[in-house]
């Protein structure tokens, strides 16, 4: 009877060790995201980014849109972060609620008796449950992302673009149309740099010309600065220059937490480990005790 319950015991402590090898394995595949994600998340908290990301239109503009317009890209960075958190959770809870449920069959019980079986079988059913919710993230159609796209799309040339054809005929200075096809040039698959730098030269020579008058076409500084961080590497004008040092707070604070999460998964890639090591040992005393009360 001792020896029964001792066996039990080991089974389960076995068993815990596993389960918290596998939360801290999950920690791990989650941090490692953060790490590529964290800056560009970072930028966009304070409303900036490493690339032009979305549209900017000027208010005459607007006006040419025969659709509503984009939510903003950092309403999305949340949302795709949601996403995320939702798929991660429903996954990992899922994967445990779906094999509990399939050991009721004698089939799955005889096949689950072996930890590393059900390590795997949890494995299979975590991929199978993220891969279902992603499919059902993606199948999830924009239709205001598709009609931009659509409205900005080019093979060769951005004046094939119905934006561009939209911005000849319409009553819009030459600064404006600047504005919106350089946002263009850079949207586009693969980035037309030779174009955009066309209009984002345009642009910096309207401003050093005329700065009140460029000022009054309310343009967006951040979308400025992000276009011109885009194609030189650094703020040209006065009006982007001001931003370069909410760009320094938002990269010193990438880098102290690009710090921290690599603290995090080296703490955690260690944890892991000191888990594995200590359920392997487990098991193999367990199989000691096993053979030893066999030959006896």
């Amino acid at each position: 009877m001792s020896y029964l319950f001792c066996r039990v015991q080991r089974k389960k402590r076995q068993r815990h060790l596993m389960i918290w090898f596998v939360l801290a394995c999950t920690l791990v595949v989650i941090t490692v995201a953060s790490l590529f994600l964290q800056k560009e998340f970072i930028y966009r908290f304070f409303d900036l980014s490493t690339h032009v990301q979305a549209l900017d239109l000027p208010y005459h503009v607007q006006e040419l849109v025969p659709f509503k317009q984009p939510v903003d890209y950092f309403f999305n960075l949340l949302s795709w972060f949601g996403w995320l958190f939702l798929k991660i959770l429903v996954s990992f809870i899922g994967a445990f609620l779906l094999l509990s449920w399939m050991k009721k069959f004698k089939f799955f019980q005889q096949r689950f008796q072996a930890w590393t079986q059900r390590i795997l079988a949890w494995i299979i059913a975590f991929i199978l449950l993220w891969s279902s919710l992603s499919y059902i993230q993606y199948d999830w159609k924009d239709e205001t992302k598709q009609a931009y796209q659509q409205w900005m799309s080019y093979q060769n040339n951005i004046v094939e673009s119905q934006i561009a054809q939209d911005l000849q005929q319409a009553n819009i200075s030459s600064t404006e149309k600047a504005y919106v096809l350089a946002q263009v040039a850079l949207l586009h698959q693969p980035i037309d740099r030779k174009t955009a730098n066309v209009y984002v030269n345009q642009l910096i020579v309207a401003e050093k010309n005329n700065p009140i008058q460029f000022k009054q076409y309310d343009f967006k500084p951040e979308q400025l600065w992000v276009m011109q961080q885009q194609l030189y590497g650094k703020s040209i004008t006065s009006i982007t220059q001001p931003l370069d040092l909410r760009a320094q707070q938002a990269e010193r604070i990438s880098q102290i937490v690009n710090v921290i999460l690599w603290g995090l998964i080296v703490l955690v890639v260690a944890l892991s480990t000191i888990l594995y090591v200590l359920a392997k040992q487990l098991k193999n005393r367990h199989m000691r005790i096993n053979q030893k009360l066999d030959v006896s």
